[in-house]
């Protein structure tokens, strides 16, 4: 009996059999990111569709929208800066707390992080550090190439973005040669993970002064940029072509606005459009909300007054309804985003379940979980 058990296990072991291409995709679109990431190393055959273009449209369409928290701590005795990230369930408008989930902690080599923080579908740009909050692993971003003209390191200005084209990560970096004028700059490109592990320099026939930080839609990075010519306007990096163009034109009233002393301003995606959210006045509670389009100079969307308290930053358009979220640009005491219902004309403040512990935190919205395999540094 126990001979006849084993060849019959081992006539099963040698029999194969065969799901189809859409099964095994429905399959692994319901498993979590980490699980998915595994799999990955399972065969060719998961990984390329895993890799898929569909089956990543796939999992953006299936997830829910969620936030992705992010707490900041420094330590006094030896300087190095920890982060811990948490998600959100998925997001609830009628409930008064949002639960949190636990991803994972970094702790980040001195010099290394910066206080400026960027996401772009599922990773995190800080500094040199691109990590994957999800699984917890970073990587340092390589050294620019040396020029004879560089200027120091630290006027270098990143960029980070996604192209969805070719499922890439990549980081744009622009620095003055230190001549003055900004028909010197460099332009030099990463991409995540391409090998070997180096900045690329690209041409950019438009001579520009960065003006802000970006925003990456659809493949695209955005920022506010001066020409040489003394034209303010909205640049337009091409991630998968990796071509610069002037996409639209700021107008007197966004310009007056925008070089105001008090004013504060965040670039947000409205509808997948480019937008500033612009606060004329800390002291007056309420912000102007301009549009671009392409080729076209920006238009005043709408004026929102009676905020429910100063300092206020403007994060994204949620739905296609146009709620509103917004996030205190400074509290210690409590983690709380507000929700606007555009519908209702009112503000909704929304806890989240996160103990602060008198350290800063940060706020995403839409985050979706990579599976990008960011090995450690």
């Amino acid at each position: 009996m126990i001979r006849r058990s084993l060849r019959l296990c081992n006539k099963r072991r040698r029999t194969y059999v065969l799901l189809p291409l859409d099964l095994q995709i429905e399959i692994l679109s319901r498993l979590p990111s980490k699980s998915v990431v595994r799999f990955m190393l399972v065969s060719k055959s998961w990984q390329e569709i895993i890799l898929s273009k569909s089956f990543i449209r796939l999992r953006s369409l299936t997830q829910p929208q969620r936030f992705l928290l992010a707490l900041h701590d420094e330590d006094d005795q030896t300087g190095r800066v920890s982060c811990s990230f948490f998600s959100s369930s998925s997001l609830s408008l009628s409930s008064p707390t949002i639960s949190t989930t636990f991803l994972s902690r970094i702790t980040f080599p001195l010099r290394r992080a910066s206080n400026t923080s960027c996401y772009v579908n599922g990773l995190i740009n800080m500094g040199e550090i691109i990590c994957n909050p999800c699984t917890g692993k970073t990587i340092s971003l390589p050294k620019l190439v040396k020029t004879t003209a560089a200027s120091r390191p630290r006027l270098a200005i990143r960029f980070f973005g996604y192209d969805p084209v070719d499922n890439q990560y990549k980081v744009l970096c622009i620095t003055p040669k230190g001549h003055g004028t900004p028909r010197f700059n460099h332009y030099q490109i990463f991409t995540l993970g391409a090998k070997p592990k180096i900045w690329r320099f690209i041409d950019c026939g438009i001579p520009h002064s960065i003006l802000c930080n970006g925003l990456c839609i659809d493949g695209s990075v955005y920022y506010f940029a001066a020409t040489d010519t003394g034209m303010m306007c909205l640049v337009r990096f091409d991630l998968n072509s990796e071509k610069f163009n002037i996409y639209a034109r700021v107008s007197e009233e966004l310009k007056a606005l925008y070089f105001h002393n008090n004013s504060s301003r965040a670039l947000i995606n409205y509808h997948g459009k480019v937008a500033i959210a612009v606060q004329p006045f800390h002291s007056v509670p309420s912000i102007d909300l301009f549009v671009f389009e392409a080729g076209k100079q920006d238009y005043k969307e709408k004026s929102l007054h009676n905020l429910p308290q100063l300092r206020l930053r403007m994060k994204c358009v949620i739905n296609h309804m146009g709620d509103i979220i917004f996030e205190p640009s400074c509290s210690r005491s409590e983690a709380s985003v507000f929700h606007h219902d555009v519908k209702g004309a009112s503000f909704t403040k929304m806890k989240l379940d996160l103990d602060v512990n008198q350290g800063r935190f940060s706020c995403f919205v839409g985050y979706v979980e990579s599976r990008m395999l960011i090995k450690a540094r």
